[in-house]
């Protein structure tokens, strides 16, 4: 199977995995708020983003190196699989007397109590375990090619934690304890399963390690943490400085704006999931080179049609997604759908340096960007409000993808349309700004503009689906 048709088969699978576990989350939506109060989903919401800073700080972004080295036919996979768990284990371990630290994330329930992170300290711990054990076992089968089987797994946890939760809220009420249980278990049964389909155990060693393989791979995920927990500041920093600079009604309704965007982000991930396996190969560097421009040049065409049509649609999403009173989350959309769509090139761009094993670069560059939205949405935000943060994530994603693409040029030189990307940019701005500005006709104008985005997309469009289609 050549790359062109690897890619588009691993697209189509992970499409199909992702949107169905999406699918069933929102439909759960509903259920979760009706069985618990909202200082409930509060904590537990603090729970999972705390998990998700200590994630990457205890399995030091292994995962990442796993399937990187997985990849590579001249690898022992059993060595990297074996280093990927021994990591994780160590890691866990060493962390564990840290827990006192979970003392200083504080929060206060409407009602005036207040608590902290430690009375949760060995459910933080047992999410921390099962979610890094689960993400290594995840990432090698990928390694492997089982791309069915990673799509079916994604499925399958999210399918077990619905009923896990309809389980332990509704029958067992327990609440905050209840919807976090779940997805412990649901991870467990997801690594438990692994192992059995993907005869997994047949990758452990228990003989001497390989510290040279062991370095290696420390040596490129290391510089993943910070860059992980940066990413996560990026795009959460914003509501933080509108529930302290504003108040957590305007957080709260940014935050619902926010999920539009998100779409153009669901497309991204799908697609990079799918990427990630198939730059791996041992064509020459000008084919690589080739391949890397033709297949961004479609992906940026068909990321920023998906963000026109999200800056058109935006006022029809908000009345779709939520009640009246968070209707004028509409205003953030148009701004943030353009700073998804650059988000997206950059995550694209990020795979240059994955591939060259350059992880420091990425790290250096999400900084880079994180320090803009940070100062940004200091300067932004008291002045400006909602409007303010969504202008700071759109400023620091152009600026992440701007760095990674004149950086990356000493590794691999992406050869980016640049005349129809920055026509493209051009128009999908004037339809954000003529979506804000609300003159006359002002749907009509957005058609005409979202009709314009796509005939002048539509040619590399094709021409990237042709090269598909021919080669596979």
């Amino acid at each position: 199977m050549n790359q062109y048709k690897r890619l588009l088969s691993n697209t189509f699978i992970f499409a199909i995995g992702t949107f169905s576990s999406k699918i069933l989350v929102i439909l759960m939506l509903r259920f979760y708020t009706g069985m618990m109060t909202q200082d409930e989903m509060g904590v537990a919401d603090l729970i999972i983003k705390t998990t998700s800073i200590l994630y990457p700080v205890v399995s030091l972004s292994i995962g990442q190196a796993v399937i990187r080295y997985g990849l590579e036919r001249r690898r022992r996979k059993s060595d990297v699989f074996t280093i990927g768990l021994a990591t994780i284990l160590c890691g866990f371990v060493i962390s564990l007397p840290f827990h006192p630290l979970l003392g200083f994330v504080h929060y206060n329930t409407s009602a005036g109590a207040a608590g902290s992170l430690l009375e949760y300290q060995w459910l933080i711990y047992l999410y921390v375990l099962t979610s890094c054990t689960q993400n290594v076992c995840s990432q090698f089968i990928r390694a492997l090619g089982y791309v069915r089987l990673y799509a079916i797994d994604g499925i399958f946890r999210t399918f077990m934690t619905i009923v896990l939760n309809i389980l332990y809220l509704k029958v067992f009420e327990w609440n905050i304890f209840g919807y976090v249980f779940s997805i412990i278990c649901s991870d467990a049964l997801s690594t438990v399963c692994l192992f059995v389909i993907a005869s997994l155990w047949k990758y452990i060693r228990l003989r001497r390690p390989n510290f040279y393989l062991w370095r290696s791979m420390l040596a490129y995920s290391l510089p993943l943490v910070p860059d992980a927990i940066l990413v996560y500041i990026i795009g959460f920093s914003d509501q933080a400085f509108l529930a302290a600079m504003q108040d957590t009604s305007v957080s709260a309704i940014y935050s619902i704006a926010y999920r539009v965007p998100t779409l153009i982000a669901l497309v991204a991930s799908i697609f990079i999931d799918a990427w990630q396996i198939s730059i791996v190969n041992n064509n020459s560097r000008e084919e690589q080179i080739r391949f890397f421009s033709n297949v961004g040049n479609t992906y940026s065409s068909i990321v920023f049609i998906i963000a026109s049509g999200g800056i058109m649609c935006s006022k029809l999403a908000m009345m779709i997604l939520a009640v009246p009173s968070y209707y004028i989350g509409w205003t953030f959309i148009p701004i943030l759908a353009i700073g998804a769509g650059f988000n997206c090139l950059s995550s694209f761009q990020k795979s240059v340096y994955l591939l060259e094993k350059r992880t420091v670069p990425s790290f250096l560059s999400t900084a880079f960007s994180a320090v803009i939205n940070i100062a940004l949405n200091a300067l932004l935000i008291p002045r400006y409000g909602g409007t303010g943060a969504a202008a700071a994530t759109l400023a620091s994603y152009i600026a992440l993808f701007l760095y990674r693409a004149i950086d990356s040029r000493r590794f691999m030189p992406v050869r980016w349309n640049r005349t129809r990307l920055l026509i493209t940019v051009l128009l999908t701005a004037v339809q954000a700004a003529l979506m804000l500005l609300e003159p006359p006709l002002w749907l009509v104008w957005q058609i005409i503009l979202f009709v314009l985005v796509c005939l002048l997309n539509c040619r590399e469009l094709l021409v990237g689906v042709k090269k598909l289609l021919h080669r596979a």
